[in-house]
């Protein structure tokens, strides 16, 4: 080699040290110029020990240089290393140990998750001051995944228990519920009135809920004097409301089931009542005919009454089935907000999958040399990142509809309130009236 190409070289590398790309220098690279400067000293022929003398100064100025560039490089692969080291320590005291054991649930496993996937992406960097701490902080992230993976299958495999648990449960109460709906079918033995109590009574006590149910309102003593139309309407009634109270132990299916039959039974009973009406009609009927010019007055009166008491019985079953449609959006509400989440998290995870492609190509794009090849590769990396905004404001979508979901399940209660008390003054009037009618 000759003295004008060892120049050259000095030069070249004296360059990149000053212009804006002497950043982007790793440890390898400086290395790499430290070693090609020293190879292209040993091959260059002096004319005579002077003119070596003087090449190697400037050399060494050039060494001198790189030596201090691969300090600061060390300083910041340090200060990397620490922070990488950091933010492990951080995911492992968020897990927890023998001695200081932590219970995680959705919202700190997602978090974790997202925090191990940040991880992740960090300590990949190519930064390590050696390869030594690299493979060891690699094994303790390695561990940390792996442990958080663990909790989050004991996490959901807990929450499949305690719907299988549900389900059996489930399963035991509508039984229960579904014979004592039948035994309030108009054409059930009357003897079975004192099971729609019992049934009540016995539910009552075994409900897995913490809240008090409300005691029903039929007994065998009232259920002897009592119309037994009544005492099954009543006894339906009951029934229905003790489902609506304790619905979060019962599934959606058994629900189902149990307002079906409640629905079919209601409509025998409406036929039944509606019968029973039409006799008790035809009697008052006989006794007004009789009665025709003493009581026609009382007559008039009463059949006012007796509109006025369908209107209210029409009512009431309107605000029933209202009332049963608030529990329909209820349950809707909430599975149409709990499937929104499941979308967001698998979104969330897809996002997860675009950024490691997206960091492959960038890698591919940061090493290539063929222009073409490096033109598809910014194509494609401008279609992760498209990918990448259109996913996440399909997520912030979903969290409006979720916030919006969320806010009428809030307001549903209040409406089922203001639904009761309506039902409730209501049945207090047709109390009243039929009262009227009575005396």
């Amino acid at each position: 080699m000759t003295i004008t190409e060892l120049k050259k070289t000095i030069e070249r590398i004296q360059v990149q040290l000053k212009n804006d790309a002497a950043d982007a220098l790793d440890s390898r690279a400086v290395s790499a110029m430290r070693k090609e400067l020293f190879e292209n000293f040993k091959l260059t022929g002096f004319a005579n020990s002077q003119e070596r003398q003087e090449n190697w100064n400037q050399l060494q100025l050039l060494l001198d240089a790189l030596k201090e560039r691969q300090a600061v490089l060390d300083k910041e692969s340090e200060k990397f290393a620490l922070e990488a080291e950091a933010q492990i320590d951080r995911i492992k005291e968020a897990l927890g140990n023998d001695s200081n054991p932590v219970i995680l649930g959705k919202e700190e496993i997602d978090t974790l998750k997202k925090q191990v996937s940040e991880t992740a992406e960090f300590i990949r960097q190519s930064n390590w001051p050696n390869r030594e701490r690299r493979t060891s902080a690699w094994d303790r992230f390695k561990e940390c995944r792996e442990t958080l993976k663990a909790k989050e299958d004991t996490f959901y495999n807990q929450i499949r228990e305690e719907r299988t648990k549900l389900a059996e449960q489930s399963s035991s109460i509508t039984q229960a519920v579904l014979y004592a709906i039948r035994a309030c079918h108009p054409a059930a033995e009357n003897e079975k009135l004192h099971d729609i109590a019992a049934t009540i009574a016995a539910l009552s006590n075994t409900a897995v809920h913490d809240a008090e149910t409300s005691q029903p309102n039929i007994s065998t003593e009232e259920s002897k004097v009592q119309n037994p139309l009544k005492t099954k309407s009543e006894g339906l009634r009951d029934l229905r409301k003790f489902v609506i109270e304790n619905r979060d132990t019962i599934t959606r299916e058994d629900k189902q089931r149990i307002f079906a039959a409640i629905d079919e039974v209601q409509e025998e009973l409406d036929k039944a009542w509606a019968v029973y009406k039409e006799e008790l009609q035809q009697k008052k009927a006989a006794w007004e005919e009789r009665q025709k010019e003493r009581e026609q007055k009382h007559t008039e009166w009463e059949q006012k009454q007796n509109e006025f008491l369908a209107k209210l019985e029409d009512r009431l079953a309107k605000q029933y089935a209202f009332k049963e449609k608030l529990a329909v959006v209820y349950e809707k509400q909430n599975a149409f907000w709990e499937r929104l989440e499941k979308r967001i998290v698998n979104q969330q995870d897809y996002i997860q999958q675009i950024h490691v492609q997206l960091n492959e190509l960038e890698n591919k794009y940061a090493v290539t040399t063929d222009s073409k090849y490096r033109e598809k590769l910014s194509e494609w990396i401008k279609g992760k990142y498209s990918k990448i905004e259109e996913v996440e404001t399909d997520i912030k979508d979903m969290e409006v509809k979720i916030t919006d979901a969320k806010k009428n399940i809030e307001n549903l209660p209040g409406r089922m309130a203001d639904v009761d008390k309506s039902i409730e003054e209501i049945q207090q009037k047709i109390t009243e009236v039929k009262q009227n009618l009575q005396s």
